[in-house]
């Protein structure tokens, strides 16, 4: 089997953080593919293909007014759901057909916005967003860090699946009183679910693209670390994640803190995951070596073989896509 570095499972995906989204429309990129976002009259998000379907513009550029959306470049106006309602150079005419732009699934939650990729007629036969519910605790206060890296979203999820790479790669930080063997691990798959307990701390992974770190912190103390991963396209991911905690609540500067913390891990993470050569995991398991230790990172590539060899699972290819955006 060659494995196909263009075919993502269609998903939830967090493109953007909600603070981010105000009445000033933006533009965001997921597998490949731009979409612009912006709120309506009642402040729900909304989702359309980025470009204006008159001359091609960029709607991010445009304006938001009484919940619609109009382009900068000729005044169209757009509702949430992509119909064309005003056309300024032609009031009295009929709105073409062919004027309406594509509008796609899109939800607000746990400070992130959240895109389904693919058009659906009935939004009732959305799979759920599936959070873990330590995102809603009110315990804990939240602090978002996203990174962005130059590698391919399964090499991204087998780097923060990885728990033996943290004493040599973060030596500096979280790795620093680690030892190089883990005295306590094991772990269990069934069907998309990851239930992982290495030396204290438990892990859930959520196939394709959710995964919780929960670790005690003494006492009643606890800390979580929540990421998502979505791919930009073949060769670029990011990375969400919320860290929780329910400790040092009220401290000032805290936030900043444990952001800029975050951001030094996954500084050391990047140069590690980008170098990785080919930029995916491999088209067959028996193409690098796996030890006891790798056990999680090998059942997620089980997994991902498996889907890319199920057809019936949704998907989306992002060079087709890219060759339907240049033929439309």
């Amino acid at each position: 089997m060659n494995i196909d570095l263009n075919i993502f499972p269609v998903a939830w995906y967090a493109v953007t953080w909600s603070k981010e989204l105000g009445n000033k429309p933006i533009k965001v990129r997921l597998l490949g593919k731009d979409y612009v976002l912006f709120r309506d009259e009642k402040g729900i998000v909304r989702c359309l293909n980025a470009y204006c379907p008159h001359r091609g513009a960029d709607l991010s550029l445009g304006f938001c007014h009484g919940g619609q959306l109009q382009c900068a470049y000729h005044g169209w106006r757009f509702e949430g759901d992509g119909t064309c309602v005003s056309i300024p150079a032609h009031p009295n005419k009929p709105v073409p057909s062919m004027a309406h732009a594509r509008s796609y699934p899109v939800r607000e939650a746990a400070s992130l916005i959240w895109l389904y990729p693919q058009q659906v007629e009935n939004e009732e036969t959305l799979p759920p967003l599936g959070l873990f519910k330590d995102l809603y605790d009110d315990q804990y206060t939240f602090t978002p860090t996203m990174v962005t890296w130059q590698a391919h979203v399964t090499r991204v999820v087998e780097s923060i699946l990885d728990m033996t790479h943290l004493h040599f790669v973060h030596r500096k930080t979280i790795g620093r009183y680690m030892k190089p063997t883990l005295d306590q691990f094991s772990f269990t798959v069934e069907g998309n679910n990851w239930d992982i307990h290495v030396d204290g701390a438990h892990i859930e992974f959520i196939f394709p693209q959710h995964m919780i770190l929960r670790r005690p912190w003494g006492g009643k103390r606890s800390f979580i670390n929540y990421y998502c991963f979505t791919p930009i396209d073949e060769n670029q991911s990011k990375v969400f994640c919320v860290t929780g905690r329910n400790f040092a609540r009220h401290i000032p500067g805290m936030n900043k803190f444990f952001m800029s913390y975050n951001l030094k891990i996954f500084n050391e993470d990047k140069p590690i995951v980008e170098s990785q050569n080919p930029i995916s995991i491999p088209e067959m398991m028996q193409l690098e070596v796996h030890v006891d230790s790798d056990g999680p990172q090998v059942r997620y590539r089980q997994r991902w073989y498996q889907f890319l060899q199920n057809k019936l699972e949704p998907r989306i290819d992002v060079h087709e896509q890219r060759l339907n955006i240049l033929r439309s």
